[in-house]
């Protein structure tokens, strides 16, 4: 118990509660996270835009999303656009990359990307209860994999057929849909198709129903750039058609830092694209599931201020207007006070010694009144960093 508060304090130490315990340590904010949970244990699909200054909570507010929308049963892939990431709102097949990369699903800690949710798709699906449902049953038109009945996408029909039959390299899949290589038509084909054939029987043209030479003769089969990124698209549909099938809720996207689609998009035809991808979030055609995106109050007036001063008077861009958005209060004095107690009480359990003294109890008080002066930007990461230190020089005295 002490050696796991131990670590717990440890990541404290840097103001940001660590993964796994986001939950506990978010305070304040009532009936703003009554409304998110709300939201999730309902599973409303559509997407919301999270408003809040930088360092006031929009990272913390979406980690507390993935970890609630875990708990509740759902797929989760985060994905940070800033300079780093290398993904470009404007490209959808690089968007597709990183959610593959950020994809988690529930009881899996740690664990991300397309080996443990393929995997885990897998093993669900050898569940004969898994197996003989409805769902798994189009997915692989009665285990024969001649073709989907709901799959949309047929690169994630093949990758899912080769991963489930165990004769591919998996590393291979991994690579191409995390869109870090660029293979060969013919090279992907033989790997992930002909090797693969031997696993499964065949039954072409069944009930008049697309044959597997028909399914997989669609032109640019193994791309996700091609048409409008329309594979892209497809493929995210996919993700979540596979993750309710093997018996979780949906998909769930969170985009942190997504300001950043204004400064790392120079180009403004780009910039266009990435604003219609955004609305293609918004509107649910394109995506079936849930998404939030992380951004400042002045996001919308940037983005319209962006678009006029080069002369794009669309109206289409007015929608920016209109999208469901869901503004963060910054915590309060009080609200710091209740996170500092949780701080004391770790702390406490880390270095087994009492912290219910009215000697720390005033300490920390003067501890929350200086920081509370400190810009609302930075307050609740200078507040558990100060609380630290002021109950580690308490820890060295005793």
């Amino acid at each position: 118990m002490s050696a796991d508060a131990r670590r717990l304090i440890e990541s404290l130490r840097s103001g940001i509660p660590p993964e796994g315990h986001v939950r506990y340590f978010t305070v304040g904010r009532l009936s703003e996270i009554t409304e998110l949970t709300t939201r999730l244990q309902q599973g409303k699909s559509g997407a919301l835009l999270l408003k809040a200054n930088y360092g006031s909570g929009k990272s913390h507010l979406l980690r507390f999303i993935r970890e609630t929308a875990l708990k509740e049963g759902f797929a989760v892939s985060t994905i940070t656009l800033d300079a780093k990431s290398a993904v470009r709102f404007n490209r959808m097949d690089q968007i597709l990359g990183a959610i593959w990369q950020g994809l988690e699903v529930p009881n899996q800690p740690g664990n991300k990307g397309v080996y443990p949710f393929f995997d885990w798709i897998c093993q669900q699906a050898r569940d004969s209860k898994i197996s003989t449902g409805e769902e798994w049953q189009k997915i692989t038109n009665k285990n024969y994999w001649n073709y989907s009945k709901i799959i949309e996408s047929p690169a994630i029909f093949i990758a899912i057929r080769a991963w489930f039959s165990s004769r591919c390299d998996k590393n291979l899949i991994q690579d191409w849909l995390y869109q870090k290589s660029t293979y060969k038509t013919t090279y992907l084909y033989h790997e992930l198709v002909n090797k693969v054939n031997a696993s499964y029987r065949y039954e072409f043209s069944v009930n008049g129903n697309l044959n597997w030479a028909a399914y997989t003769s669609k032109p640019q089969i193994f791309s996700f750039r091609d048409q409008g990124y329309i594979q892209s698209w497809a493929a995210l549909r996919d993700i979540k058609t596979l993750a309710c099938a093997a018996g979780l809720r949906g998909l769930i996207i969170l985009f942190d830092e997504f300001e950043d689609v204004l400064s790392n998009i120079p180009n403004i035809g780009h910039q266009e694209i990435a604003f219609q991808n955004l609305f293609h979030f918004f509107i649910g055609i394109q995506f079936h599931g849930t998404s939030f995106f992380a951004v400042t109050p002045e996001f919308i007036d940037k983005c319209k201020y962006r678009l006029l001063s080069k002369n794009r008077w669309d109206s289409s861009y007015f929608q920016l207007d209109n999208l469901p958005t869901f503004e963060m209060t910054p915590l309060n004095l009080a609200d710091l006070q209740d996170l500092a107690k949780k701080v004391k009480d770790i702390h406490g359990i880390a270095y087994g010694w009492n912290t219910n003294s009215s000697l720390i109890e005033s300490g920390i008080i003067s501890v929350i009144q200086k920081t509370g002066n400190i810009a609302v930007e930075d307050r609740t990461r200078q507040t558990i960093k100060a609380v630290i230190t002021f109950l580690d020089e308490q820890v060295e005295e005793n």
